[in-house]
């Protein structure tokens, strides 16, 4: 059994084998009692009536299949469902084998085969929380007149994506639960990755023609490195979702990335002499994307079939994976320049997988996972039990969040902090609305050891979203203690998160704790003969080593005046810094009897 299985969860405590094991010997195909082919399962509202039929992949075609020659992006064209934030992320999943094999596990087993009993049961992987869930379903599916309503393959006798989505659309409650959702969610669900999304004009504010190169260079790197990408445009409003524009592209809709490249445009045919002479090569950056529709593309310069490619020599239409034939065909899949794509694309959400291998030759990084909460232990607001501050527009609580110290122990470190909340609507179809999340840190005294209670003005904030991750990469941090506070937007919200911190060096990030409060009541009785008593108070402490030393210490005056007096007591080490508090009842008596 390998690691990712012992720590798997089986959602509904359905066991992939054992069903399966089950349905081949009663010699039935299975039916999920826990997602069942009826409108329970399509809508959100009870009693809704449709003319949906649930047909089984064997019913709709006489030779069924998992994968028809591999995955590719046109095996996920969406349907009349408007989620197409899950398929866009779907076909940018056919980019990274390795993952599609994570979400889809032992795939051959699962194909209808001779080899095989076929019980109607398929099993897929979703990331949720910091664990793989394995969702188990029947393959009765959705259609309307002997056709599938929803996600679909372009090859009529390939089910892996309709499968897929139905063990989704499980997960979420409901297939109409699919209906709008947050890329970085379903990148995240299909991947296990660091979910990070981009506004491009925010991105490209100071210096645009310096920050268009680095976005470009960022994510080509990102995409070489196998992360999931996907584009879109922002729609304003509910009128503009779905709307074409005149260059073909629409709003309100999500676009996988499939392919980000620098290409070689230097015809010889039509090269000038001095081009020739001195060398010069001329340079076109491309982003390659899908439309989750199938059809529907980009028709500007790079567009298929466009006066750009012929400028390409065959050399580089092979090395670029495209077939000149291809490029008159309206499937979903272009290609476009650089810069109209960060003209015409408000959004970019990537979600990556940081290498954490020793063994391997890609750039490694350290990783450290953190689970915690946002709880208000029951107390009021702002009482020291409270770890529920909200951000900082709520000075007075702030400092009651979870806290973090890491060390960088070098210069030019770079941390990157991905904080997720749980979903405690999973399966479930009433959605809770996640709450705002944010995260900020401050950099803080070397030698801090315990709680911050007044903010510092904090060298990087993330931005606070309503999602259930958000990201911070914090680049070229010199060396020091710092602070990370994730927190809520407003006091009193309380979730379960997840902190994954991963960096280029090697750090410790720990929870800092509240200064121990020890609690300590004895009596002791003294006998002097003079009237003015002076007793001197010491507090030690033990520090592990061979030597103890004395942190504080305060004179008591007591006079012999029969009476009980209380005293509060300001300890200070020996610079005058306050180190703690004591409080002492002095009973001073020259009568024994009241003694």
């Amino acid at each position: 059994m390998t690691r990712l299985e012992k720590s798997l969860r089986h959602y509904g405590n359905q066991n992939y084998e054992k069903l399966k094991k089950m349905c081949n010997k009663k010699k039935q195909p299975f039916v999920d009692t826990l997602f069942p082919p009826t409108n329970q399962s399509l809508f959100l509202e009870q009693g809704r009536s449709s003319d949906i039929v649930w047909k089984r992949p064997g019913e709709l075609h006489s030779d069924p299949h998992l994968f028809v020659e591999g995955a590719s992006p046109n095996d996920v064209t969406q349907g009349i469902l408007g989620n197409c934030w899950f398929v866009s992320a779907c076909s940018a999943l056919t980019h990274n084998l390795k993952l599609l094999a994570q979400v889809i596990p032992d795939a051959d087993n699962q194909e209808w085969s001779a080899k095989h009993e076929y019980a109607g049961i398929f099993r897929f992987r979703f990331w949720r929380f910091g664990k793989w869930v394995e969702v188990v379903i029947d393959d009765l599916l959705p259609t309307r007149e002997g056709k599938l309503l929803f996600a679909r393959s372009k090859t009529p006798n390939e089910f892996w994506s309709a499968l897929l989505e139905k063990a989704f659309a499980k997960l979420y409650g409901c297939y109409e639960n699919l209906v709008g959702g947050h890329l970085s969610d379903a990148l995240q669900d299909v991947s296990g990755g660091v979910a990070e999304t981009l506004h491009v004009k925010k991105f490209l504010k100071n210096d645009p023609c310096d920050s268009q190169l680095k976005l470009f260079n960022d994510l080509k790197s990102a995409f070489d490195n196998g992360a999931l990408i996907v584009a879109a445009i922002a729609a304003r409003t509910k009128e503009e979702i779905e709307e074409s524009l005149n260059c073909g592209l629409v709003k309100g809709h999500a676009y996988a990335v499939s392919a980000v490249c620098t290409i070689d445009i230097s015809n010889p045919v039509q090269k000038s002499l001095t081009s020739c002479i001195m060398g010069f090569k001329q340079k076109q950056n491309l982003i390659r994307l899908q439309n989750p529709w199938g059809e529907k593309e980009w028709n500007g310069a790079w567009s298929d079939d466009s006066v750009e490619w012929q400028s390409v020599s065959e050399d580089q239409i092979n090395v670029m994976g495209v077939q000149r034939g291809s490029l008159d065909s309206d499937d979903g899949d272009f290609w476009m320049p650089w810069e109209s794509f960060v003209q015409y694309f408000t959004d970019i959400s990537l979600c990556q997988l940081f290498n954490t291998n020793a063994l391997t030759m890609t750039k490694r990084y350290y990783e450290q996972i953190i689970f915690s909460e946002w709880t208000t232990n029951g107390k009021k607001s702002g009482a020291p039990d409270d770890r529920a501050g909200g951000c900082l527009n709520f000075q007075a609580t702030f400092c009651n969040n979870p806290q973090y110290i890491f060390d960088i122990p070098s210069s030019n470190c770079s941390v990157m902090f991905a904080l997720t909340q749980n979903d405690p609507s999973e399966g479930l179809k009433k959605r809770e609305p996640f709450v705002t999340i944010g995260m900020h840190v401050m950099k803080v005294e070397n030698n801090r050891q315990h709680r911050l209670h007044q903010a510092m003005h904090p060298i990087a904030t993330s931005d606070y979203a309503s999602g259930r991750s958000v990201y911070l990469h914090l680049q070229s941090l010199s060396r020091g203690r710092y602070l990370l506070v994730p927190t809520t937007f407003a006091p009193k919200e309380q979730a379960l998160f997840m902190i994954r911190v991963y960096s280029d060096q090697q750090i410790r990030t720990k929870s800092v704790v509240g200064e121990k409060s020890v609690v300590w009541e004895e009596d002791f009785l003294f006998h002097r003969s003079n009237n003015r008593q002076q007793y001197k108070l010491e507090i030690w402490a033990d520090n592990n080593t061979s030597r103890d030393h004395m942190i504080a210490h305060y004179v008591i005056t007591a006079l012999i005046d029969n009476e009980q007096r209380k005293l509060f007591i300001q300890l200070t080490d020996h610079n005058g810094n306050p180190v703690g508090t004591v409080d002492i009842t002095v009973s001073a008596f020259d009568d024994p009897m009241y003694l």
